[in-house]
């Protein structure tokens, strides 16, 4: 985590918009302590890393992929280039993003207490 400060997805909250830069960041930095950390652990575990740490690699997987799921098709949080969708869909894109967001924190959540066991 100290390779990549600021992973602190309470900024991602209900209430964030759909361009919330700090809220991308947090999540951007926790994707990326995921990925570094399911990398060093197959390094680690070589050939043996999925019976040795499948549950930590499975929680690290599922961040990245929650992370992922909020740049598409609804680019969330600026974590996407694509256009922001049109003013009568902005509300809806919102309520969607922060759903996404939701789940990404208990991935994240959980990801911490797999890892710290």
């Amino acid at each position: 985590m100290a390779a990549h400060p600021g992973a602190d997805l309470d900024k991602c909250g209900m209430n964030a918009s759909l361009d919330d830069a700090d809220c991308g960041a947090a999540l951007v930095a926790a994707e990326r302590v995921a990925a570094d950390t399911g990398r060093r652990l197959r390094r680690k575990g070589a050939e043996h890393a999925d019976l040795l740490y499948g549950a930590a690699l499975l929680a690290a997987g599922a961040v990245q992929d929650g992370v992922d799921r909020l740049r598409h098709p609804i680019p969330c949080y600026g974590l996407s280039d694509e256009p922001q969708p049109p003013p009568p869909l902005r509300a809806e894109a919102e309520d969607i993003c922060a759903e996404g967001a939701d789940i990404a924190k208990g991935e994240w959540q959980i990801f911490l207490t797999t890892v710290a066991l």
